[in-house]
């Protein structure tokens, strides 16, 4: 049988998604805050919506409790992680954006995948890749910032390391649909006006391009329904 269109198609062509940017980043007049600025404004102005969960800001608590590890019956999610759940189930794409600290993301960061991301998800689920509920099918977006060049992180492995630790494990343990990083590197107090911009050109252009892409995936769902 030939799939038809949805004869509804206006509603198809305003459809939009929901950008879920998580910022952990302890200081609100940090880069990465204004990486979060320029990603969620530029998807706000096409008209798409962007929930923004600076994690130091909410005080979220990074440590993981003995009731809240996989396979605990029953399983509940504590009040704070239930929250987060229910922002994580209504994103259509999950943004991280987050400081390279010795080579890694901060330590809140990775609670949040603890106790967040990885809710009631074992280990045996993720070698199974069975696909994290809320999380299944949805693109995986980050932005790291490092005051260090990247050709001195790439010369001791840390970039390759950090994308295949985080991004290719979430996305493939998780059932992500993708995963994409965008590495900003030289991010210091005195870095200029213009580099800063060309930067945040970079982030918009993400954005936008990231818009666009979840909306071909919406209109390919609709005709495929």
């Amino acid at each position: 049988m030939t799939p038809t269109m949805n004869t509804n198609i206006s509603k198809t062509q305003t459809a939009r998604s929901t950008h879920l940017v998580i910022c952990a980043n302890p200081s609100p007049a940090s880069f990465d805050t204004a990486i979060v600025d320029a990603y969620s404004a530029e998807v706000r102005d096409r008209g798409h919506k962007a929930v923004v969960r600076d994690l130091y800001a909410l005080g979220f608590d990074p440590v993981l409790k003995e009731d809240e590890r996989p396979g605990q019956s029953p399983w509940a999610p504590r009040a704070d992680v239930a929250e987060e759940l229910d922002h994580v189930r209504d994103a259509d794409v999950i943004v991280l954006v987050y400081p390279i600290w010795y080579g890694m993301p901060p330590a809140i960061l990775k609670g949040y995948i603890d106790r967040v991301l990885g809710a009631n998800y074992s280990f045996r689920a993720v070698h199974d890749q069975r696909g994290q509920t809320g999380l299944a099918g949805k693109p995986l977006l980050s932005f790291s910032t490092s005051g260090l060049p990247l050709d001195w992180l790439s010369e001791r492995g840390q970039v390759l390391s950090l994308r295949e630790i985080l991004d290719v494990y979430l996305w493939r343990g998780f059932g992500m649909k993708q995963s994409e990083h965008v590495m900003i590197e030289s991010v210091v107090p005195n870095m200029s006006t213009a580099y800063a911009t060309t930067q945040l050109d970079r982030v918009r252009h993400t954005a936008a391009r990231t818009c666009a892409m979840l909306e071909n995936t919406l209109l390919v769902e609709v005709y495929e329904s």
